[in-house]
């Protein structure tokens, strides 16, 4: 059989059926809108200062930004445009290192991106809505939103909005996708501005009106709650150590951008456009966040940010009684001098960011299942491309399903069982340290020398070393921080590494798979090493 033969026949059709209609700005919108930047706002502040007190916030960020912000676009937008296929690091690290590797690793990543949709599904009712209904005093939305069957109905609506959004194909979701990013970098930014003109003497006048309300702690009692909560003061200044760990946190600003790479196959001009989208995914929401964090700073003591982070992750401060929580959203609220405009802005903001995200954890899973299939690692009907929409709608359906029901056994009968899984340290492994690896060995890799050498960016060097090696490396030192705070830093051990085995049994049924696929495809006479050997076909 010859080469040409061999290809064709290893290969169920000559082209994929996906259509490549995402200009740069498309793309760039599913970068940005994984998580950021209201997720990523929060996020850092609630957990990564709920965790390191003493963190500077603005130094971590400059020091993330020229690490991993510098190296995560270099590494997957020279993957993506070196191998401007759908499927995400399934493609690259399935070519550069192993196909059961890569399988491993893929498998791996759905599980936690599944796992995640659980929570973001949720985020629908509370913080999103139920931040309004606090905010404006609300009781019947906040009931309702605080009943686990309220919290499953606005769930399920999510997921069932969530595949219409993605079965009519990339020109419809375009369409729907463009108000969304409009929201996702807006709200931030209104919310940044109140920040910004509020003065630290009118929030605490702002805060201790609200406390007088609500019988609840004044501003300076509240720093001292906290501290007692935490069983010591809250921090007048900052440290390195503190610092350094809240990097640990900061990542989820830089390294989700990678979901641009996932829909390579349906870019326009991918060798230029999928490194473009992802610096743009990474530099427009960076400088909201420094903006927002400067704001912050201006507006209220060291020490109670870091009290107002604590009581947000722990809600353990005796005497608060102000019916919301002291997250970044409540912040801005109260340095409006409690404006229902930014309740509003806060909510929706939040609450139209949770819809897409888990509209893109839809959309990429179902992406990867097609790479998957295309190199005969699944059943066919992971291939099939609607006709008509120009989209895999069996697999986006497929995820939708697994996401309903997974995420009713997890609000009505497992929460506490399904609480503290390792997601994000399955996707700092599988997904970025792995593909971080199969990034430094890219041009080095005599299997895939004829990919590297038809790449744009082969003559990229600095001091005769690619720069995708440079960057790679940078990039596996950062996670190799990450992964130290998430699995084994006294602030999270307890928190995480107990269901590491959760890791393990999915890198397990990814390796599985991937035997079971090939010994399948063994018997009828095809040897899946020719597969991996060239890229699928466009």
């Amino acid at each position: 059989m010859s080469g040409a033969e061999g290809a064709e026949y290893t290969y169920a059709r000559r082209a994929s059926g996906l259509v490549r209609g995402l200009s740069l700005w498309d793309t760039f919108a599913i970068g940005l809108m994984t998580i950021q930047p209201i997720y990523g706002i929060w996020y850092v502040i609630q957990v990564g200062v709920g965790l390191f007190p003493h963190a500077n916030l603005l130094i971590a960020l400059a020091l993330s930004a020229v690490s991993v912000g510098f190296s995560s676009p270099l590494v997957w937008g020279i993957l993506g445009a070196s191998m401007p296929r759908s499927g995400g690091e399934y493609i690259y690290n399935s070519r550069i290192l192993h196909p059961a590797i890569a399988l491993g690793a893929s498998f791996a990543n759905e599980a936690a991106v599944i796992y995640w949709n659980f929570f973001i599904s949720s985020w629908v009712a509370s913080p999103s809505l139920a931040i309004l209904a606090q905010y404006m005093g609300w009781t019947g939305l906040a009931n309702f939103v605080a009943n686990k069957y309220g919290v499953f109905t606005l769930a399920m609506a999510c997921f069932v909005a969530a595949f219409l959004a993605v079965a009519f194909g990339v020109k419809y979701f375009k369409l729907i996708q463009w108000p969304m990013l409009v929201i996702g970098i807006a709200g931030p930014i209104i919310l940044a501005v109140v920040l910004s003109i509020c003065s630290k003497a009118a929030f605490i006048q702002h805060w201790n009106t609200a406390a007088a309300k609500y019988h609840s702690l004044t501003y300076h009692a509240f720093v001292s709650a906290a501290g007692t909560a935490a069983g010591a003061p809250m921090p007048r200044t900052w440290n390195w150590t503190d610092t350094i760990g809240v990097m640990s946190v900061m990542f989820t600003l830089f390294i989700y951008a990678y979901a641009c790479v996932y829909l390579s196959g349906e870019v326009k001009r991918p060798d230029k456009t999928v490194f473009q989208a992802s610096w743009l995914a990474i530099v427009i929401p960076v400088a909201i966040v420094a903006w927002t964090f400067a704001a912050i700073y201006h507006l209220v003591d060291f020490n109670f940010l870091s009290a107002a982070a604590h009581n947000d992750l722990f809600g353990d401060v005796k005497g608060y009684a102000f019916p919301y929580s002291t997250s970044y959203m409540t912040l801005a609220y109260l340095a409006s001098g409690r404006s229902w405009v930014i309740a509003v802005v806060a909510s929706l903001t939040f609450l139209f960011t949770s819809y897409w995200v888990v509209v893109i954890d839809i959309l990429l899973p179902s992406r990867a299942i097609f790479a998957w299939g295309m190199d005969r690692m699944g059943p066919k009907w992971f291939t099939d491309i609607n006709p008509r929409w120009a989209s895999p709608v069996k697999n986006q359906l497929l995820f939708t399903c697994i996401g309903i029901v997974g995420t009713a056994c997890y609000l009505l009968w497992f929460t506490s069982e399904l609480t503290g899984l390792v997601a994000t340290g399955m996707q700092l492994v599988s997904v970025f340290l792995v593909t971080g690896i199969a990034a430094i060995v890219f041009p080095y890799r005599k299997k895939v020398r004829g990919i590297w050498e038809s790449s744009p960016y082969r003559r990229w060097k600095v001091a005769g070393v690619p720069l995708i090696t440079i960057a790679g490396t940078v990039y596996v030192a950062f996670i190799g921080l990450a992964l130290y705070y998430a699995f084994f830093a006294p602030q999270t051990r307890d928190i995480n590494a107990r269901k590491a085995i959760l890791f393990v049994c999915a890198w397990a049924a990814g390796l599985l798979w991937y035997y079971i696929w090939k010994s399948r495809s063994a018997k009828v006479g095809i040897d899946v090493s020719m597969t991996y050997g060239e890229l699928p076909p466009e």
